[in-house]
Parts: C-alpha cells; structure tokens; sequence
C-alpha cells in the first residue's frame, strides 16, 4: 500500500488476492488528500478484514499498456501479467469501485479524523469532533451501526431530536446553532464516505437545516471598556487588539499572530483565517499602531499576545472574572468584541462591502444577513427616496 505520482496525478496501489491494484485521483493538492486519505481508508479496511475497493480485472500488455479484461480479447499483441513498482507504474485505466460491504460508521468516523489531520485542520477542531464522537454521537448513532443500515428516519431524526435537548453541560436546552453545528460534523462524514466511495449513499439525505436565530449582542463599547478595566493586563491587551482588528478569538486568528504579521510602515496587520483558508489585510488606526508598537518592546514569544512570555492559548477563564467584577450581567463572549468591530462602523456610516471585507467573510451577502439592521438610518434613507405619487 502506498501513494505515489505519475504524470503529475496522484496514485494509490495496494494489493488484493496477490494482484496489484492502482486508482488515480487526478492533480493538485485536493488530489493528494484524496489520495492520502483513500490510502489509509485500505490500511483501516484490511485491519478490520473488509476491502474498501472491488476491482476489474487488470491484464497487462508486454509493452506496458494496460486494459480492462473486458476489453483484452481486442488487443493484438499477447499479454502476460506483471507486477511494476511504483517509481515506474505504467498508466492505469479507470479503476471502478464498490462500497464497503458493512462499514460501520465508527470506522467511517476514524477515517475522516485522519482524513482532517492530513487536510490541515487545527488540532483543536480535530479533538473536538473526536470528543463528540466518543462522548456523544457513538452512543446515539451507534459506534458499530452498519452505516449501509443506517436512513434518515430511523437515525438521523432521533439523532437531531437528541440534540435539540438539554445539554448535561449547561443544563439548558442546546442552541439551534450547536444544532446545525452538530449535524454539520455528522453530514460531513457521510460525504467523506461518498467521496471515498465507502459508501453508497448518506443518511443525512432529506435533513433540512433549520434557520438559526441571529445572536442578539446586549453589550456595548462602554461595557467593553468597563471590562478592561477589570481585567489582568494580558486580557485587556487581547480585548483591544480583537476589537481594534475584528479577528476571530481564540487560536483561529486571535493568538496566532505574530508580529511579523503586521506592517507597521503601512499600518496594517495581515491575518490568515484558519475558518476561511485566506489571507486579509486589516488597517489600523494611528492609536492603535502606537499600542503596537509599545508592545512589541516588551514581547518576548514572538506572539502579539502572550502571557509571562509565552503565547497564549485561552483566556476564557480570565475573561469571565473580569466580566463579573465589571458587575456585567448580560451573556458576553469575547466574540462580542468581533461583532462590536462590525457593527460600530457600519453604525458610523462604513460602506457594507468594506466591512465584510475587513471581518474575512466569504461573501457580502453573508455581512447584510448578520448585520444589516445595524446600519443606521439606511432603511429611512431608502424610502425616502420614493417620489410621491399624487400631487401636494
């Protein structure tokens, strides 16, 4: 077993009943993760005694071309089978392939884990999901439910049920977005399968995704700053940096940049979105270029927050004490920072555009639906627009 390129594609080749097999997955790195997750798919089948490809028989011609054995009574010259090393495999018609026969979906749910290690999905996204199958989804769903057994009714509708519940965390009813956030986790392993050709067809068709409510955020910039005035000097400095940039806290964005990221002959600062994959360019204000300034001469991890010189990884805890000291009773997150950076300058007459290009979103579409209703005066400027109809 083993991945390999030829002519640019990326190839995959085990062996089944003594016969070397080979499939193509074509060029580019979407390519090599298909393949690389293809690869361990086979070494994960043969551990549990089951094959994740069926394969036409392959003959081989003596100058190296290869037919499908329907297609060997037409070839002129004679053949023989041989088996080549990878470094010097020669070109492979279409593989065709079958689902696996009894799959379960804990070991579908294996061979996507590491399909998101190869794909570069942080750590934390990995443990996460992996916490959720262990501690959630196998005991609903069931860990060695055969997934060809499995349909939308009989599991999935139960499933979403189950989650729409209390949650034993919190000891409240789950939000509609954990729900959809969930089922989202669940629906992206079934299509790993499909892609994978593991399985035939996924449970989760037929499930419509319910409309989320938008998060209502009851603080404002003076709560903020009442907050930093409560909170260790760490915490206030990530507090004014999130706002000041609109990052996405946590180690998404918040504590992942460094200071070479920023620009401090342009006054920018250059974030990647680990959520997005791409890059955004964010101006600063000349205040906030000072303060970055300053604390770039008492950094000492490289990071541009950090705690007794190292990077910092959560601040969660932190920023709840302060929050209770502030006297704020309101649900806050430190992701209200990110909305506040939003809806201030729309408030302020920023163009929408502008603003959904600053906060990295896909689309300004997806700006207008979260924060549309924060532009002020815009739906009164409007209508003010229309001429009247009849006569004064």
């Amino acid at each position: 077993m083993g991945i390999y390129q030829r002519d640019g594609r990326y190839m995959v080749y085990w062996h089944e009943n003594g016969k070397r097999r080979d499939k193509s997955f074509g060029r580019g790195d979407d390519a090599r993760l298909r393949a690389e997750a293809y690869d361990f798919a086979i070494q994960q089948a043969k551990a549990v005694g089951v094959m994740p490809v069926e394969v036409a028989p392959v003959i081989e011609t003596v100058t190296g071309t290869i037919l499908n054995a329907q297609n060997a009574a037409t070839a002129v010259e004679p053949v023989v089978q041989v088996t080549t090393p990878p470094a010097v495999a020669p070109s492979v018609a279409p593989v065709v392939s079958t689902p696996v026969a009894g799959i379960t979906f804990g070991q579908l749910s294996m061979m996507y884990l590491d399909h998101l290690r190869v794909s570069g999905r942080t750590e934390k996204h990995i443990a996460n999901l992996e916490s959720l199958l262990k501690h959630m989804f196998f005991d609903i769903l069931g860990k060695d439910a055969p997934v060809a057994g499995m349909t939308y009714l009989k599991d999935i509708v139960p499933f979403i049920r189950q989650m729409q519940g209390v949650s034993p965390q919190t000891g409240k009813p789950r939000s509609q977005t954990t729900v959809n956030r969930y089922c989202d986790y669940v629906d992206a392993i079934f299509n790993f399968g499909m892609e994978m050709e593991l399985i035939s067809k996924s449970p989760m068709k037929g499930r419509k995704k319910a409309k989320e409510r938008p998060r209502d955020v009851q603080v404002s910039v003076d709560d903020i700053r009442r907050i930093m005035d409560h909170a260790e000097p760490h915490i206030r400095w990530a507090m004014e940096a999130c706002f000041n940039l609109g990052t996405r806290p946590g180690p998404s964005e918040l504590f992942a940049l460094r200071w070479e990221h920023v620009d401090f002959d342009a006054g920018t600062v250059r974030i990647y979105a680990t959520k997005t994959k791409t890059f955004r360019t964010v101006p600063v204000t000349a205040a906030f270029l000072e303060r970055l300034r300053a604390m770039r001469e008492i950094s000492k991890s490289g990071y541009l927050v950090e705690y007794a010189g190292k990077p910092v990884k959560t601040i969660r805890g932190g920023f709840n004490k302060a929050c209770a000291k502030a006297g704020i009773t309101v649900d806050v997150r430190m992701y209200d920072l990110r909305h506040l950076f939003a809806t201030t300058m729309l408030a302020n007459g920023a163009d929408l555009a502008a603003v959904s290009k600053l906060m990295g979103h896909s689309t300004v579409k997806m700006t207008a639906d979260v924060y549309y209703h924060y532009l002020e005066g815009e739906k009164e400027k409007a209508v003010g627009k229309l001429p009247s109809l009849v006569g004064v």
